[in-house]
């Protein structure tokens, strides 16, 4: 496998304003420029092109003083996107762009890391998954659940103005619908929480119909700080346990 290398990048803080984490800044590990520059704009919606790049600094050494808060930084030893640290939420993704075993039959893992991780990664399976990380996946991560009232608006008038680009995202909804991921393998790459199967289904179903259909507005992520529907049965049975019991 290629040696992969720290980059930090700096945009141009007048166009900061695309990128959603608000500062003008990525940490990236990959192979060279492109490509963490790709993996960075995987994270804004595919119709936005990234800010213009103001510099660039090669093999980052995090002994330097960086301009965030170093509790926001993911894991620069993986391949992927540590500020804002959504590497955190998909982990460490070893194959280069492009390299595909369709095209590339002597490919293969080489890395314990690598082995787990291809295993683990059922959104791979997703039609045109790379090239759509911002509908499926990036836009329903936990930490973007207050935005959403923006984003999906304009995702849906691109859905509709762009045919090519709005019948692949139809497709590879339909599948996810239809595949079902669990509460768990969709908390992998959003963080966001479902308490059961229906919430989620039910949550992927809308947010097609909103793109696609005539509802009116998606169902929104969840606050992943909300209780159980069942937590307050819980609590009542246990506070009626103790006061028997106080009673004896």
């Amino acid at each position: 496998m290629p040696t992969v290398r720290r980059f930090w990048i700096e945009f141009d803080r007048d166009h900061r304003s695309v990128l959603w984490w608000a500062e003008p800044y990525a940490g990236v590990t990959g192979f060279d420029e492109q490509d963490c520059l790709a993996m960075v704009a995987d994270l804004i919606p595919s119709y936005q092109e990234l800010p213009p790049v103001r510099s660039i600094t090669v093999d980052i050494s995090l002994a330097q003083e960086l301009p965030v808060n170093r509790p926001s930084i993911g894991v620069p030893v993986w391949r992927g996107v540590w500020y804002p640290p959504t590497n955190l939420q998909t982990g460490p993704t070893w194959r280069p762009r492009g390299v595909n075993r369709a095209f590339n039959p002597s490919y293969e893992p080489t890395t314990a890391s690598e082995i787990v991780h291809a295993k683990t990664r059922w959104w791979d399976e997703i039609p045109h998954i790379n090239r759509l990380l911002w509908p499926l996946v990036t836009m329903h991560y936990a930490d973007l659940a207050d935005h959403m009232r923006r984003f999906a608006p304009v995702e849906r008038e691109h859905v509709a103005t762009n045919s090519v680009y709005g019948d692949m995202v139809r497709e590879a909804l339909d599948y996810m619908i239809a595949r079902r991921p669990t509460p768990s393998e969709w908390f992998d790459p959003t963080r966001t929480r479902f308490f059961d199967q229906r919430e989620l289904d039910e949550y992927l179903r809308a947010f097609r119909d909103y793109l696609f259909g005539n509802r009116s507005e998606p169902i929104y992520p969840p606050d992943n700080s909300r209780l159980p529907p069942d937590a307050g049965t819980a609590l009542d049975d246990r506070a009626r346990d103790a006061g028997g019991q106080n009673i004896l």
